[in-house]
């Protein structure tokens, strides 16, 4: 008895279609490679089929099968907060999704280029390079740090935040693989570059500012950048409306935290503010690891001795000064996205020296002092 070729099992769905204007038949999603994968889930180069008959290059990223009621809710509650943040050139856009039956999938826009911080270590890799071996490192790079793939992100239950006993009572981690993709080969990174790098992400924020988001897991990993260099702010997986407080133990960006979400697990837009200074020392330190020195224990009585990062050495005075502004203890006295925006936007000096950290090799000193002389002007160190 053989099956006849003339008849194959249909399932028929032009019901998920109904309703809601972003709901897409999954017939319409065709999977390609896996460039990326979580904890509770993957995420996919698709294409989409539109319409109009055209094929646009999506991110398909898409749920397990045998993922939990309460991962699913919370899947879900991203995409309805990725619905909610609209269109900005600045933040990656959803543009359609499959949630009316497991495995879910939101179909976002591509950026190929990768995410920026992975931008950013290939480009501190070049660097060394072509720099040569016997380049002295600084301490504020990422020598010696802890490892960053298990601190990223750190479970932290609310009894672990007591800093009147000086210490977290916890430092267990959930070793997670981040859903962001694996960097293409690196941008032009030059100091202009990388001062626009900046205001791209600001006025990203500024818009998630206006629509009342708060992110909460803002950092150079969680940038995507597109195929023109465009930066994306993106990840919503942690994002809510309005000041949220966490009344749930699941891991936690800590070295991106603002002291009030530490302590009191409160976040809101000016607590955003402080992760986004965090994400300026990383972009001016090529991918530091913040507080490289500390063990995720030390972290929160260290903030709130008022200990903050040091001065990258490629940052100028002034954009330390921002960072400052922004690690404020009091909420209040952080600027908001908009006027760091304005800040960004006035200032014209070079935010970025990529020579600092990396100086130059002696015979590169030679050479500069030997043209200096020749043109008749004294080299001040």
């Amino acid at each position: 008895m053989e099956e006849s070729p003339l008849y194959t099992q249909k399932i028929f769905e032009t019901d998920e279609e109904g309703g809601d204007e972003w709901e897409v038949s999954r017939s319409r999603v065709h999977l390609g490679a896996l460039i990326g994968s979580g904890a509770f889930g993957r995420v996919y180069v698709a294409q989409l089929d539109m319409p109009g008959g055209e094929t646009v290059t999506v991110a398909a990223k898409m749920l397990t099968e045998d993922a939990s009621q309460e991962e699913m809710r919370d899947f879900l509650r991203e995409i309805t907060m990725l619905k909610h943040v609209g269109y900005h050139k600045h933040v990656i856009r959803l543009v359609a999704c499959c949630t009316r039956r497991a495995p879910l999938i939101a179909l976002l826009e591509h950026a190929p280029r990768g995410d920026l911080l992975s931008l950013l270590r290939a480009a501190r890799g070049r660097r060394k390079e072509t720099q040569g071996s016997n380049v002295t490192r600084r301490i504020d790079s990422d020598v010696d740090r802890p490892s960053e793939a298990d601190s990223e992100l750190t479970n932290l239950s609310d009894s672990d935040l007591t800093l009147s006993e000086g210490k977290l009572c916890s430092d267990s981690e959930r070793d997670r693989s981040r859903d962001h993709y694996v960097a293409e080969p690196a941008l032009h990174m030059d100091s202009n570059t990388m001062r626009d790098y900046a205001l791209q992400v600001a006025l990203g924020m500024r818009h998630l500012e206006e629509r009342g988001i708060t992110h909460r897991d803002l950092a150079a990993r969680n940038i995507l950048v597109d195929g023109v260099g465009l930066l994306k702010v993106a990840d919503f997986g942690l994002s809510r409306s309005g000041v949220y407080v966490h009344t749930r133990s699941c891991p936690v960006p800590l070295r991106w935290l603002a002291p009030e979400a530490i302590l009191h697990s409160q976040y809101c837009s000016k607590s955003d503010v402080w992760a986004f200074a965090v994400l300026l020392w990383e972009i001016a330190t090529l991918g530091g690891f913040p507080y490289s020195d500390l063990s995720n224990h030390q972290v929160p009585p260290f903030l709130a001795g008022g200990g903050r990062l040091p001065k990258p050495a490629r940052a100028s005075t002034r954009l330390y000064q921002l960072m400052i502004e922004c690690w404020s203890e009091d909420p209040q006295d952080r600027p908001t996205f908009a006027q760091i925006v304005d800040k960004l936007t006035v200032q014209k000096q070079l935010y970025i020296d990529l020579d600092c950290v990396f100086p130059p090799s002696e015979e590169e000193v030679a050479l500069r002092d030997q043209n200096f002389m020749h043109n008749g002007l004294i080299h001040r160190l």
